[in-house]
């Protein structure tokens, strides 16, 4: 690689000037503080050569963790703890990174789902004065605003024109098809909302009442309560419901009918629980990750691994599940939705992954290997299921 004007012998010096150490012309960095040896002032064309230079210097380590991390099974942490650690970059670092470009993935993609659904939003519901029209020219959607129009429903036909001629279409489309079957869905309550109304199926109770009990007795009662009363009344607005059940408006009678219509939701739409787990899954892999370690460290006790190495082990290994979802991520963006290979990674790629990662990183048969394999995931699924019941509380505790 080039060298950058900043390293060239005329600007350097014969002493650091961040720690002071003698230096020799020779001496392109300081031996002891690592600084580039340079009296050069720091001018915007330096600034941008140094920057770049160091991204594709680190990137070069970076494309080969992930294309070895990616085809080659337990080959980068066999490499890594054999002493090639500048070939490789760093497990933990590089796993938090992988983390973070995850979690900005998921970011975006809750950003693009809601700024889609807003605008599918605009199609089904009533503006003020005015209605909104799906425009599918040129092969893109656009909003029509419209006056004096009532509430519209669109045909097969029209979906399918949306879903195979626009872009992004068959996410819309699908929206689309959701929130429609929703409106009728709740036009067909109506009546029996109405009905049920006027008979006053449910049996009441107060907040005085409520006040009455213990915390815990309160909990269930409230939350069997409010849910019996949506299943019923089919209120969304928590300020009507609760005024209409002639309780308080306090913050924590919000947070209980709240999380009963998403715990309905849930029930409607399991997909949302995805969107719950998700972005809370790193965290709980990482701390999760060295109790997993241990396990590995036991079942191959007899073997001359230390914890550190196993550790790096898993690390590298779970940094392949999330470069493998983000990839899912990118191939679902690029199909627009039509392609999703998330169940066919989870059931087959993975296990076969882990499976050919722990014959290569460990070096044994290919019998003890599978034994072993079907302990570790044993183990790691009963993890994934206390954890993912942890994160459900949690996240919905938070929703």
């Amino acid at each position: 690689m080039k060298p950058t004007t900043r390293s060239l012998i005329k600007y350097r010096g014969e002493e650091c000037l961040n720690c002071g150490t003698p230096l020799d012309v020779e001496d392109k960095y300081c031996h002891q503080c690592g600084q580039l040896n340079s009296k050069k002032q720091l001018a915007l064309k330096d600034f941008f050569g140094e920057f770049f230079s160091n991204i594709f210097s680190y990137d070069s380590r970076i494309w080969r963790t992930i294309t070895h991390l990616l085809f080659k099974p337990g080959f980068v942490s066999k490499q890594f703890i054999s002493g090639k650690r500048l070939s490789y970059a760093n497990p933990f670092r590089f796993f938090l990174s992988v983390c973070i470009v995850f979690f900005l993935m998921v970011q975006a993609q809750e950003f693009f789902r809601y700024f889609t659904e807003e605008q599918v939003e605009k199609v089904l519901n009533k503006n003020d004065d005015q209605e909104a029209e799906v425009d599918i020219e040129n092969g893109l959607i656009s909003i029509k605003m419209q006056d004096d129009k009532e509430e519209i429903t669109l045909t097969d036909e029209e979906l399918k024109e949306i879903e195979n001629s626009s872009f992004a279409g068959k996410m819309v489309a699908s929206k689309l098809r959701k929130e429609q079957e929703s409106r009728l869905k709740n036009d067909s309550l109506k009546t029996s909302v109405a009905s049920a109304t006027s008979k006053n199926t449910l049996q009441k109770i107060s907040q005085t009442k409520l006040d009455s009990l213990s915390t815990t007795q309160r909990f269930f009662t409230q939350t069997d309560y409010y849910s019996d009363f949506y299943d019923e009344y089919k209120i969304a607005d928590t300020s009507t419901a609760l005024e209409k059940m002639e309780h308080q408006n306090s913050k924590y009678n919000r947070a209980i009918y709240d999380k009963v219509i998403l715990m309905n939701k849930i029930g409607e739409d399991p997909s949302i629980l995805g969107d719950i787990i998700l972005p809370k899954l790193p965290i709980f892999l990482f701390l999760f990750t060295p109790i997993l370690t241990l396990f590995l460290w036991l079942l191959y006790l007899r073997r001359d691994f230390t914890y550190m190495e196993h550790l790096i082990f898993a690390f590298n290994t779970l940094t392949f599940v999330f470069l493998s979802m983000i990839l899912l991520f990118i191939i679902k963006w690029i199909t627009l939705g039509y392609v999703n290979l998330a169940q066919v990674f989870f059931w087959f790629i993975g296990p076969f992954y882990f499976y050919k990662a722990l014959r290569n990183f460990y070096s044994q048969k290919r019998f003890k290997t599978i034994i072993k394999f079907l302990l570790v995931s044993f183990i790691f699924v009963i993890g994934l299921i206390t954890g993912i019941s942890l994160l459900l509380l949690v996240g919905i505790a938070l929703y």
